[in-house]
């Protein structure tokens, strides 16, 4: 028997034939317990007096020693401790092999977990910083990474990649921002994760904000926003979203565009709004906006709910095309139409009045002027009786400051009148053309080259001047006779102032006619 055990029965009476007694026997197992005993029994190490190694221990033998392990019976069959009954220091002078880990695993101070080499480790440098190293990449392959704080890419150039293949990429660009790249074009998407989306809800936001600084001169503000906003409640049938584009000088930005979502954009004003009508392809102006061009404000156009206008303060005013009308609102009524190397028409209750042509203008219907001034030589008319018309209202006159030259004057009144200083009225002819005095259409007063002709008879009152000449006789008169100083023509002849009972050739000359025509 090994250390701890002192044989009892120094007597020997448990023998072969002999008697043995209680006593025998209960000392014995006194002996036997105190060799077992926790602090004073043997070891069974395999050493000398301390018996055979123990190989196999366990209700069921669930573990088994060998030279050079120790060994469950069977694979994943025993716990080594208990969650309440632990074992305190581990000491692994080797590789330790742990599929893994329930509780916390401590490292003291900066001692590393190593894989494979030094190269390979994890570790804590300071008190609140974790250093993994590696010799190319730390690579997670958890669907996902939680990270509470910061992610810090030390590193100019620093490359983020995502994708099986990499096929995207945010490349830190030193001092200035980040690169993306992606194999079909780079994308960004923004999503809210809120299922209950109400009208006015963000469901993206971009913005743009002046630095944080100690001294606090910059307006610590939103200077510019992109912003998604849903524009009604999200349904199973509606996602309808605008666009916002907000920026400031010195205040947080505000709505200046907003793109609808459908399509109609809206330009913020400070009292009104100017907007694309998608639907109508047509730029909307509210009442009072205006549309201003030029770099001082040249040309404005302007609706006043009432009126339009269109105003132009420099230069002229250019309106170009190959055909120009000008009509009502509805279309159906022309003000003025103009066709280029053709026509510029004017209309009246949509019937033309006037129209330019290659030789001047045709007007349908009359003209009613304050003056009439003609730059040219001709007047003509083109009616079907070739009439013009002069006709003054009430006692108005129609005055020619200077030559008239007509091929027929008709005149629908009694009077020919001159305003000239000397009262001349002249009828002059051109080359062997003669005048013309008619009573019911029949020549009365004909002149010729020699002279003139008179038709009918001559009533005078008075008559003064030389008569020279010869004066026919008519067909019932007399034939004069030599030395008859007496007249005889058709008509009855008095003489006033008779010298004697004959009249002479030089008293012919006293000779007075009061000339009735008709």
């Amino acid at each position: 028997m090994g250390t701890g055990y002192t044989r009892n029965d120094t007597a020997n009476n448990i023998a072969d034939g002999n008697v043995i007694n209680a006593a025998d026997f209960d000392g014995e197992y006194d002996a036997i317990e105190a060799a077992f005993n926790s602090s004073s029994g043997h070891t069974h190490d395999g050493t000398a007096s301390e018996g055979g190694p123990i190989t196999v221990i366990g209700p069921a033998q669930q573990l088994v020693a060998t030279a050079t392990s120790i060994n469950p019976s069977t694979n994943a069959g025993l716990d080594l401790g208990t969650t309440s009954l632990q074992f305190k220091d581990l000491y692994v002078d080797g590789v330790a092999y742990i599929d893994s880990f329930s509780g916390d695993m401590s490292i003291d101070t900066n001692n590393k977990l190593q894989f494979r080499d030094a190269d390979l480790s994890i570790n804590s440098s300071a008190d609140g910083q974790l250093d993994v190293a590696a010799d190319t990449t730390v690579k997670f392959t958890s669907p996902e990474v939680i990270m509470t704080d910061d992610v810090r890419l030390q590193s100019d150039a620093a490359v983020l990649t995502f994708g099986a293949d990499d096929d995207v990429k945010l490349t830190h660009v030193a001092d200035t921002g980040l690169g993306a790249t992606a194999a079909s074009g780079f994308q960004l998407s923004l999503q809210t994760s809120d299922i209950s989306v109400d009208s006015g809800n963000t469901i993206g936001k971009i913005s743009f904000n002046a630095p944080l600084e100690d001294s606090g001169t910059d307006a610590i503000l939103v200077g510019a926003e992109i912003e998604a906003q849903a524009e009604a409640n999200f349904g199973a049938a509606d996602n309808s979203t605008a666009l916002v584009f907000k920026t400031n000088t010195s205040a947080t930005a505000t709505e200046r565009v907003r793109i609808k979502s459908d399509g109609d954009v809206v330009f913020k004003g400070a009292a009104y709004d100017m907007a694309w009508d998608t639907s109508a392809n047509a730029l909307d102006f509210p009442d009072n906006a205006s549309a201003v061009f030029g770099t001082g404000d040249d040309l404005t156009i302007t609706h006043n709910g009432t009126n339009s206008s269109i105003v132009n303060t420099t230069g002229e005013l250019t309106i170009q095309g190959d055909g120009i009308t000008v009509q009502s609102n509805t279309g159906t009524e022309k003000y003025m139409d103009m066709d280029v190397n053709g026509a510029v028409n004017l209309y009246h209750n949509n019937v033309k009045k006037i129209e330019t042509t290659a030789d001047g203008v045709d007007v349908s219907g009359d003209i009613s002027v304050g003056n009439l001034n003609v730059d040219g030589n001709t007047v003509s008319s083109t009616d079907s009786n070739g009439n013009i018309n002069l006709s003054p209202n009430g006692t108005g006159t129609v005055i020619i400051n200077t030559d008239l030259d007509v091929d027929n004057v008709n005149i629908n009144g009694n009077a020919i009148t001159s305003t000239d200083t000397n009262g001349n009225i002249d009828i002059n002819p051109n080359g062997t053309g003669i005048v013309k005095l008619k009573y019911n259409n029949s020549d009365v007063f004909v002149t010729s080259a020699t002279g003139a002709t008179l038709t009918g008879a001559i009533a005078a009152t008075t008559f003064s001047g030389a008569l020279s000449g010869t004066i026919a006789s008519a067909t019932t008169g007399t034939t004069q006779s030599a030395g008859d100083d007496s007249t005889k023509i058709a008509t009855t002849a008095y003489v006033d102032n008779a010298t004697g009972t004959g009249t002479t050739a030089s008293d012919a000359n006293a000779l007075a006619f009061a000339i009735a025509l008709g």
